[in-house]
């Protein structure tokens, strides 16, 4: 069954999808807004690296036996896994606008299909990033409720 994170990415995926379709040369004829994604994705890559390294953090890791330790480590390298998708994507879409700013540099002619893949893979990249926030705020929450409870049960640290 498909949830709310997979509905997401399905919306995603066909608005990107309506947007290439309807405005397949709007990147085209405009450096500007290509030059403007590349910094907006090279920012987004830049600061997800730092957030999941951050997050990813042996010290981070809630305190107890190495049982606790190891069950936490395999939850949030699951969960930040999909964010490395994320980066992968951002790296492409940049490889891809950078081809786009050559070929129209050269003055290459006839790659509307070209185009069109940019546009998709723009706005699929940013509207993955839209709940990317909450996403991180939700497995910082996690974390922090599972250290709350264990300590409730009066574990004792380590």
């Amino acid at each position: 069954m498909i949830g709310t994170r997979g509905w997401y990415i399905l919306f995603a995926a066909v608005v990107s999808s309506v947007v290439a379709y309807k405005f397949p040369t709007a990147l085209m004829s405009s450096t500007t807004a290509l030059e403007a994604i590349i910094a907006v994705f090279s920012i987004l890559a830049g600061v997800l690296v730092a957030v999941i390294s951050i997050v990813g953090d042996p010290s981070m890791l809630l305190q107890g036996n190495w049982r606790l330790a190891f069950e936490d480590a395999k939850e949030v390298q699951k969960k930040i896994s999909n964010y490395a998708n994320l980066i992968a994507i951002y790296i492409i879409a940049l490889l891809m606008v950078i081809v786009a700013i050559v070929l129209n540099d050269m003055k290459v002619s006839g790659l509307y299909w070209y185009y069109g893949a940019v546009t998709w893979l723009s706005v699929f990249g940013f509207m993955l990033s839209v709940p990317l926030p909450y996403s991180l705020m939700a497995i910082q929450a996690e974390r922090m409720d599972a250290e709350i409870e264990r300590r409730k049960k009066g574990a004792v640290r380590d």
